[in-house]
């Protein structure tokens, strides 16, 4: 888990600008890593999610552990619970997915939307 938020700070200190403030990293059951980071638009807010996750449907991949990470203004960085659209993905995709929440939190991605409708 520490391992991936490291790894995660530093994709977002890669990409950080005023457009891309939260960065995402997906770990596949074979080590392979996504990165995504958030588009903002004058109209549209895309999650960081969504563009590594895109990439991991595209690879095929099993996705086994996601993480999204904010970088402040200020410099100091915090993990990013994932917003209702991004836990219906996860769900969509990636139920068994571990979901990082929080520092010493990590929950089952089907956990995040409880009572969800089945396929």
């Amino acid at each position: 888990m520490q391992t991936l938020i490291e790894q995660a700070k530093k994709v977002i200190d890669k990409y950080y600008s005023p457009n891309h403030k939260v960065a995402a990293l997906l770990r596949a059951k074979d080590g392979k890593l996504y990165e995504g980071v958030s588009v903002q638009g004058q109209k549209l807010h895309l999650c960081s999610e969504w563009s590594a996750l895109t990439q991991a449907l595209m690879d095929k991949a099993d996705i086994e552990m996601i993480v999204a990470m904010r970088k402040k203004d200020d410099g100091s960085y915090c993990i990013y619970p994932p917003c209702g659209l991004c836990r219906e993905l996860y769900l969509t995709y990636f139920p068994e997915a571990q979901v990082i929440v929080s520092e010493n939190k990590i929950v089952k991605a089907f956990d995040l939307l409880p009572e969800a409708w089945t396929k």
